[in-house]
């Protein structure tokens, strides 16, 4: 009787070893902490026809390289990286205001062996416009002055999609070329959301020590 109660408790353990064997024997998984330098970034920021200037830092959180084998036999190697990036950001409407705005961003990258990348983004924001021309302001006692740096400040959240080449695959140059479509949603803009679409094309640049951090790497072998 204490037999077949034993063997009824530990069969459920059994089956599930047994069932999930074939996925560990799949795959070969490697973790490491790594020092990796963070990765500095430039492009020419342009808001529909209004042309600005972007700067920022990528900080990197996880790398995983996941090897796969393709029915023909060949590898397939594709690196996926994980930024915490600080941006900031200008352009220039002739007329109407200068918009300056720092983000804060999550991007999820992949590059491929050929040095070919995507990547995607989206974090929250803060904007400050300063209006064009100069602005006048009257009291109750019709009194007229000058309001020095005129503006508005809003809250945004910034979400964008991307893809570029990694220079270091195949020419060993720690330099990447972009060209990434963002979409700027500020609020309260009248007591809506204001949606603008941003262009950009730039560089980042891969310094071998700066801001350097200890990160997660991970090797995947499917």
């Amino acid at each position: 009787m204490e037999s077949k109660i034993k063997f009824r408790r530990t069969l459920p353990g059994f089956l599930f070893l047994l069932l999930t064997l074939p996925v560990f024997s799949q795959t070969d998984s490697l973790i490491s902490r790594n020092c990796i330098s963070s990765n500095l970034r430039m492009s020419y920021n342009s808001s529909l026809i209004y042309s600005g200037i972007s700067m920022g830092v990528e900080i990197p959180v996880n790398s995983v390289t996941l090897t796969k084998y393709v029915c023909t036999g060949k590898e397939r190697v594709i690196l996926k990286d994980r930024f915490v990036s600080a941006n900031s950001d200008w352009y220039h409407h002739p007329g109407f205001h200068d918009n300056l705005y720092f983000t804060a961003e999550w991007t999820m990258r992949r590059t491929y062996k050929n040095g070919f990348f995507t990547e995607c983004s989206f974090g929250p924001g803060y904007s400050r416009t300063f209006l064009g021309g100069t602005t006048y302001i009257v009291d109750n006692y019709g009194k007229v002055s000058i309001i020095k740096s005129a503006g508005y400040n809003y809250a945004l959240i910034i979400a964008g999609v991307g893809l570029g080449f990694d220079f270091t695959k195949k020419k060993g140059i720690p330099l990447s070329s972009f060209l990434k479509f963002d979409n700027l949603m500020m609020f309260p803009y009248n007591s809506t959301i204001y949606f603008r679409p941003v262009l950009e094309l730039g560089l980042i640049y891969k310094p071998e020590k700066f801001i350097q951090i200890f990160s997660k790497r991970r090797v995947v072998k499917k």
